[in-house]
């Protein structure tokens, strides 16, 4: 599932709405309580982040959506926004058909073999903890986050 850089494949095959819900009921579900969430300006990225965000507050994760950022401004805003992980949408240099999902630690560092794999068992087994109706996570736009976490971003 999870290459050098993530996941990467072309949209509709190996990339599907579904893999990114999956994603995010993972990350929930191994309780990484916030996550950050941004994406790249390819069209299918609106896609993927609406199923990654549906799935991390499905299993009770709160989200920070950047909209679209770079990839390295989602890696270092983990650390920035005090969350437990990130989640960059992009295939980088790949085709336009493209897309992926890689996923960053608190010090901007990418996903270790370790906690890839512990994502991939989840999916692969389908265990996931959905949250209770009241256990529902949230999403917070960049936009209205604080002030000074905003200036964080931007520097």
């Amino acid at each position: 599932m999870f290459g050098t850089s993530g996941i990467r494949g072309p949209i509709a095959e190996d990339v599907t709405a579904e893999t990114a819900l999956s994603v995010g009921r993972a990350l929930a579900s191994e309780r990484y309580d916030t996550v950050v969430v941004g994406r790249d300006p390819r069209d299918s990225g609106r896609m993927l982040e609406k199923a990654l965000i549906s799935g991390l507050e499905e299993c009770g994760s709160d989200v920070i959506r950047l909209g679209q950022a770079a990839t390295p401004t989602v890696a270092r805003s983990v650390g920035w926004q005090e969350a437990d992980a990130g989640v960059s949408i992009t295939a980088s240099h790949n085709p336009p058909n493209d897309n992926g999902l890689k996923l960053w630690t608190p010090s901007g560092q990418a996903f270790d073999t370790e906690r890839r794999e512990r994502i991939a068992t989840r999916i692969e087994t389908a265990d996931y903890e959905l949250a209770a109706w009241d256990g529902i996570g949230e999403t917070t736009h960049y936009e209205q986050a604080p002030a000074d976490h905003r200036r964080a971003i931007c520097q």
